[in-house]
């Protein structure tokens, strides 16, 4: 159904734009003003919003500094959050409102709606009552929103203040809202604006510049997380994928309309404040991260990195040990044809995890290969690889980073220089060795029918064995597999950075859809040059 002013649209049009840039322009310009959205009037936050003995309790954990801090940034987070929905909101009851909208008439409603679409990132959209819409960015979208949970409610006449999506026109996480438009008593339409949540959350980082050891999020009237700094966390439910004690403090965050509560979570103590939003139901928690603490699984999982570090440490330098006597029988010099594959033969024979033994000249050519199968190797020349030319210019030993081999498996190579008693370099010896094999079998007794995961990382990112979510061969920081898994790739950094440390992060599997909060602990074993970080995953809550 259509319908038409007596007015020329366009002269609406020109009043509706006029409308929703004075709307842009007094909300930029509020400061420490919130719109309500249930009101056209503007309120100051209440300066002291919590009970005594909460500032007390609080001011016992972290002392005053925390307590004024906390609060300020709690009431900040607030107002952010408040402001942002409530300018949604009065521009879409704006725009519903208008003539021009109410005409049902696409062209004549783009510019408002581009209008608002620049001003709040997001999916600025027109639906009609078949559920069929228009967006900003592709017209006439050709999908369709009547089975959506919001939809019956909206096409009755009720607004939407923030139900989670994922946008189907552009496949983000958005915070839908919308506005009916009505013609005396039948709704006729609606104008929606699917927020994203990424520019939403960037936008409060960005105010509060938050050190590591604080944090911030909101939940819905559900429990589930609509906002966090940490982008996999959204959409999950707290109380169903953390620990007791969190799922104990989501309860009564949702049972309250401000307080305090404390929880442990990824192996540490959090203390947090919360409040309730006049907007909707949604609740805004700020808290900080303390003291560690142990779930009941961390003990075990120390112990069981220990070991596994400890064994794959020993079975590297077993392997370098045996090379560096070998290399005796050679006595500083480029060895015959005989001697090496003797040598070779018996090296092989005493390193199960280990695929050739190969004497490779000064040019780069492997002269001599051991075992048979791979006799068809010699005379390749490999002086394009890197560990060639680390051994060319260092003449040391050396460990090398994990490459391809050509055989299509990944390796490492494990080289001693063959250098005679007056300093000069004659080539050296490679073993090469499938780590992935290695690392599989030494750690399988450690952790066959427990929960933990073993896998294990280049501190440049490259993972050499992984069994958990089929990472071994790939670049955590490049692989196409990973870009959408924010925690695991800020996990990444960390163990990257850090020889040793402990971290959350949240592993989702593509198989079953499904997230899982995680705990990662790291050690490093280091042979020359060469570093390897053992890790150690779990799911703590299990």
């Amino acid at each position: 159904m259509q319908y038409y002013s007596h007015q020329h649209p366009t002269n609406h049009k020109n009043i509706l734009v006029f409308l929703i840039f004075f709307v842009v322009i007094v909300s930029a310009s509020m400061g420490g003003k919130t719109v309500r959205g249930s009101m056209n009037q503007a309120s100051e936050p209440t300066p002291h919003f919590f009970s005594e003995d909460v500032h007390e309790r609080d001011e016992q954990v972290y002392g005053n500094a925390w307590h004024m801090d906390a609060h300020a940034a709690l009431g900040a987070t607030v107002k952010l959050t408040e402001q942002y929905l409530s300018h949604a909101l009065t521009s879409l009851r704006l725009i519903a409102a208008s003539p021009v909208t109410r005409s049902g008439i696409w062209p004549e409603i783009l510019p408002a709606m581009s209008i608002l679409k620049r001003t709040i990132p997001g999916a600025a959209l027109y639906i009609e009552p078949d559920g069929n819409y228009y967006s900003v960015e592709h017209g006439y979208t050709r999908l369709n929103l009547s089975d959506r949970d919001y939809f019956n409610p909206l096409f009755n006449g009720e607004e939407i203040h923030g139900s989670l999506i994922y946008s189907r026109s552009t496949g983000k996480q958005s915070i839908f809202m919308a506005v009916p438009v009505m013609e005396g008593e039948e709704v006729t339409g609606a104008v929606a604006l699917s927020i994203f949540v990424d520019d939403f959350q960037q936008l409060i980082d960005d105010a509060l510049r938050l050190t590591d050891d604080y944090l911030w999020y909101v939940l819905d009237k559900d429990g589930y997380t609509v906002l966090h700094p940490r982008s996999d966390f959204v959409f999950l439910n707290p109380a169903k994928q953390g620990s007791p004690s969190l799922a104990l403090a989501t309860e009564d965050i949702l049972s309250e309309e401000k307080g305090y509560t404390s929880y442990v979570y990824g192996g540490r103590n959090t203390h947090i404040l919360f409040q309730k939003l006049d907007f909707n139901d949604w609740r805004v928690v700020f808290g900080k991260v303390g003291e560690k603490t142990d779930d009941k699984h961390m003990p075990a999982a120390y112990d069981i990195l220990e070991d596994l570090t400890q064994t794959i440490k020993h079975e590297l330098t077993r392997m370098d040990q045996n090379l560096n006597d070998a290399m005796a029988e050679f006595d500083g010099s480029f060895p015959p044809e005989h001697i090496a594959r003797n040598v070779f033969r018996d090296m092989y024979k005493q390193n199960p995890f280990v695929v050739t033994c190969a004497l490779i000249d000064t040019e780069g050519v492997i002269t001599y290969i051991e075992p048979q199968e791979f006799h068809t190797s010699e005379g390749q020349n490999i002086r394009d690889q890197e560990n060639f030319f680390t051994m060319q210019k260092n003449k040391a030993p050396l460990l090398s980073n994990s490459f391809l081999a050509v055989e299509g498996f990944d390796a490492v190579s494990l080289q001693h220089p063959i250098i005679d008693e007056h300093g000069d370099f004659h080539g050296s010896v490679s073993l090469m060795i499938r780590p992935e094999v290695m690392i599989e079998e030494l750690a399988t007794p450690f952790v066959s029918e427990t929960i933990y995961d073993p896998w294990v990382m280049e501190p440049q990112g490259r993972i050499i064995f992984d069994k958990a979510f089929g990472g071994t061969g790939r670049m955590l920081f490049l692989d196409y597999r990973f870009e959408e898994q924010k925690t695991l790739l800020e996990l990444g950094d960390k163990i990257s950075e850090n020889k040793e440390g402990q971290n959350d992060y949240i592993f989702y599997d593509k198989k079953t859809g499904k997230r899982t909060v995680k705990i990662a602990i790291w050690d490093t074993i280091k042979l020359y040059d060469a570093e390897w970080r053992i890790i150690l995953s779990y799911p703590p809550y299990e």
